[in-house]
């Protein structure tokens, strides 16, 4: 009787509990209420909220880069109908939002004997568009257009056993390798039209998920294409960027990724932050800047994505409604130097001087130079010697940025990307329209280096201001292997006579700059009362030009900048196998031979002529403002050197320069002429391969320089102009690159030249 009592004691609470527990699960009102605290805290997960990216607009708040709302179509894994349970539901489904992205499926016959088996299959298989040719392959492969997904996949149920349709978005979801409550974008921007319809029509496509995101836009890129240089733009992150991006824990962990994506991404830098633990500031389906300014500020622009939480089930479906746990920081604004307006103008004036030389090109007396490559690129350089602002930049060729973001403009991207054959592709790379010249370009700066070359002379005491040595048109010396070298001038064999390093300057003398620079004792063309010196040799050559920052990066806030080169003993004896001679500090000092500056490295260095010894940092963002227009942060000036020679020698090379305008071959600007006080050095640069004209002499083709300032007395604005292959075209430096400078000087100042000029003053094609 007792064990009986027992018995139903142990039943009834066994009951009781049942009961209880059940009424629990049926009555309780929240998923927290039903998991409990340390339940919730395993089945919580976390959601993104996007930023809007900064927008980028000029000195006078022209919009430059903005991000436009958009729709994407998403899909939740979690949401979608089970592979297992219901997969005819899930191939519907998915079919049908293929169908509307217009995603090409693939349709796998195997094997692929069965087409001729089964004459149904191929009547069917023929149906959807070209049936391929028969092989002896065991397995047959065919895209099916987006418009033929659904007949496709009916035609795979109809013949399940050797059928099969592999749908894009199966892959992209295992691709994505995200959590089944997270949604993956297939396919973005899409029409309002078709948000609104996916919306409405939610019942019929479970899973499918439309958000609002962004696009970036770049408004007047494709008016103004060199912007685009200067902008640069946004794509979707790689696997590299964001194993770079994405702070690790411990240097430890930073460790294992680095070594672990070596093999692909190669050697990469990476952040530790010790408090990053949770969700990483980026995702693998977001946007990063590429290039430009949405490279280099690209922890400015972006902002900080929100965070939303919510409960999911066993099967990481939702549960709860989402909440926010940290808001979206939308990204800051930039605000830059440069005048669109400006910008636009320099870029017509370059191009038309460009068209200039090609026009010379065409229309050449020398078979050789009718035989060069078409003339199509150049570059220009605009900034304020006084703070190093970016006044205007300008590479050409160019393109316009929004391939890069327009959806529509796909087919513009793959033409760029992937040329249609090889002659098209050697073509690409000689037109390198992604390029930014103005800072990736390396090129040898012909005699616009000798303004720094007299610089150093002077305050290394090698020269004097009154220092006069012979110029017979040439020097020539024998090297110590006994081979013989000549340097002549420009004009070739032009005796110039006794000159100071004023009279060097204005006369581009190469005999002058090769003799402080490598000595002329060795020369065995001067007679015996000429002057005689040492020179500074290669290694105080080199020290000089490293003050005016040559050889390194100007430290630019854009991202691609190169570094030129300014050769050494031990550069030559690493990279060459070969010892340095005095040709080659000969080379060096009249900006041939190994060495190359970029144009903008070019222009700082002429801005600290300019004004007696600074170097500025050049700089293209003013300031930093939030969304309402508060500042951030304004960029101030930021000296990157002063340049340790006496302020009266730099007046002395300045006077120099001025006298190389007004007594030399740069005529366009004279102030007669351009209406202002411009002072400058042309540069022709010898590049490529040594060729025969048609009498015989070797020769080689060039490059065109000016760099300028104005106005004299109190520089406000150097510019720099190269035009690639027109030096040898009639005197490209002075009638070409030399015009372009004074146009955009006349530009940026808005004068005219004078209406009744001298007729020494050459007519320069206008607008």
């Amino acid at each position: 009787m007792a064990r009986l009592i027992a018995l139903r004691i142990v039943l009834l609470i066994t009951v009781m509990v049942l009961v209880a527990r059940l009424a629990q699960l049926q009555l309780v009102q929240t998923d927290a209420q039903r998991f409990g605290a340390d339940i919730e805290v395993t089945t919580r997960r976390y959601l993104t909220n996007q930023p809007r990216r900064g927008e980028i607009v000029d000195a006078h708040g022209t919009l430059l880069a903005e991000s436009v709302p958009i729709y994407n179509l998403a899909v939740i894994p979690g949401q979608l109908p089970s592979a297992n349970s219901a997969p005819a539901q899930r191939a519907m489904t998915l079919a049908r939002l293929a169908q509307i992205v217009g995603l090409p499926s693939t349709l796998v016959i195997d094997p692929a004997s069965a087409l001729a088996t089964t004459p149904n299959l191929r009547r069917d298989v023929a149906a959807l568009g070209a049936l391929p040719e028969l092989t002896n392959t065991d397995v047959l492969t065919i895209s099916i257009a987006p418009e033929d997904t659904l007949k496709a996949l009916s035609l795979s149920e109809t013949y399940a056993s050797v059928v099969k349709l592999v749908n894009p978005i199966e892959q992209l979801l295992q691709q994505a390798n995200v959590r089944r409550y997270q949604p993956v974008i297939i396919k973005e921007d899409i029409s309002p039209e078709l948000a609104l319809a996916l919306r409405e029509n939610a019942n019929y496509m479970p899973g499918a998920q439309v958000i609002e995101g962004f696009r970036r836009r770049y408004p007047l890129s494709s008016q103004i294409p060199s912007l685009s240089h200067i902008l640069g733009y946004t794509g979707r992150i790689n696997s590299c960027e964001l194993v770079a991006v994405n702070p690790a824990s411990s240097w430890l962990r930073g460790l294992v990724d680095i070594t672990a994506n070596a093999p692909i991404c190669g050697l990469i830098t990476k952040p530790i932050d010790p408090t990053s633990v949770g969700l990483p500031p980026y995702l693998p389906s977001d946007q990063i800047g590429k290039d430009g300014l949405e490279g280099a500020y690209e922890k400015v622009l972006r902002g900080q994505m929100g965070i939303d939480s919510l409960l999911v089930d066993a099967l990481q479906r939702p549960v709860s409604a989402v909440t926010t746990l940290r808001p979206v920081t939308n990204g800051y604004n930039l605000v830059l130097t440069i005048d669109a307006q400006f910008q636009a103008e320099v870029e017509r004036i370059l191009q038309r001087w460009i068209n200039v030389g090609e026009e010379r090109r065409q229309t050449a007396r020398e078979a050789h130079k009718r035989a060069y490559a078409p003339i199509v690129a150049g570059v220009a350089v605009a900034l304020d010697p006084r703070d190093g602002r970016i006044l205007a930049m300008v590479s050409l060729p160019d393109y316009d940025n929004n391939i890069w973001v327009d959806p529509a403009r796909a087919a513009d991207l793959r033409a760029l990307l992937t040329p249609s054959s090889d002659e098209a592709q050697r073509e690409l790379q000689r037109l390198a329209p992604f390029t930014n010249r103005a800072i990736a370009g390396q090129y040898p700066p012909g005699s616009t280096i000798k303004q720094f070359v007299g610089s150093v002379a002077l305050q290394q005491n090698v020269i004097k201001t009154d220092t006069r040595l012979r110029d017979p048109g040439l020097l020539r010396l024998i090297e110590r292997s006994g081979t013989e070298f000549i340097l002549p001038n420009s004009v070739r064999n032009r005796d110039n006579g006794l000159i100071d390093v004023r009279d060097a300057l204005r006369l581009s003398s190469n005999v002058f700059f090769a003799s402080v620079a490598g000595g002329n004792e060795q020369a065995v063309n001067l007679d015996e009362r000429a002057l005689r010196i040492n020179g500074l040799g290669i290694d105080a050559l080199v020290e000089g030009l490293s003050w005016f920052n040559l050889g390194r990066p100007t430290g630019i806030d854009l991202v691609g900048e190169a570094s030129g080169r300014v050769p050494t003993r031990a550069w030559k004896a690493q990279v060459l196998r070969e010892a340095w001679t005095t040709g080659d500090t000969y080379n060096t000092a009249i900006g041939q031979g190994y060495l190359e500056v970029t144009p903008l490295q070019l222009a700082v260095a002429a801005g600290a002529v300019a004004t007696n010894g600074t170097l500025y940092r050049p700089h293209l963002v003013d300031r930093i403002v939030d969304e309402n227009g508060q500042l951030i942060r304004q960029i101030l000036p930021e000296p990157i050197g002063q340049v340790p020679i006496n302020p009266e020698h730099l007046a002395t090379i300045r006077a120099g320069l001025f006298a190389s305008i007004t007594d030399g071959l740069g005529i366009a600007a004279r102030e007669v002429c351009s209406g202002l006080r411009i002072a400058g050095k042309t540069g022709t640069a010898e590049f490529g391969p040594i060729l025969t004209t048609s009498d015989g002499r070797l020769v080689r083709q060039s490059h065109a320089w000016f760099v300028g300032f104005a106005p004299y007395e109190n520089p406000e604005i150097v510019v720099v102009v190269l035009v690639e292959g027109v030096g040898d075209l009639n005197d490209g430096s002075s009638t070409i690159a030399v015009p372009a400078v004074t146009q955009i000087m006349q530009a940026y100042f808005g004068v005219n030249p004078p209406e009744n000029p001298p007729t020494i003053c050459p007519v320069l094609p206008q607008p």
